[in-house]
């Protein structure tokens, strides 16, 4: 996993503290609907409501999606992580749908956060 770098930190960045200002739930856990999208067919292949907890400060930066109390097992497997940073995933804030996209070179899935 790469370091992101230029333009593309800094949208993420601020996509991620724009969706943390949206919230404003100072760490606590919040429920969302999560779309999990194939990047080889582009079709949903997961859409529920999982709990996530968002981390925006000067020291760290990420969003923790509690994959497990959704219910969903062996997300690993599926490759979904449970923590996305914006310094290594891309992450767009999209205001026209309310979501925040996540999309992990680790992975061949995009997650579309509704909030």
């Amino acid at each position: 996993m790469g370091k992101l770098k230029g333009q593309t930190l800094s949208d993420s960045l601020d996509s991620l503290n724009s969706f943390h200002e949206i919230h404003d739930f100072e760490c606590s856990e919040f429920d969302v609907g999560i779309k999990v999208i194939s990047k080889l067919n582009n079709k949903i292949v997961l859409d529920k409501h999982v709990p996530v907890r968002v981390i925006f400060d000067k020291d760290r930066q990420y969003i923790n999606i509690i994959w497990q109390d959704a219910g969903v097992k062996n997300y690993r497997s599926k490759q979904l992580f449970e923590r996305y940073n914006p310094n290594f995933n891309e992450m767009i804030l999209d205001e026209n749908s309310d979501s925040l996209e996540i999309n992990s070179t680790d992975s061949d899935k995009i997650l579309i956060i509704n909030y």
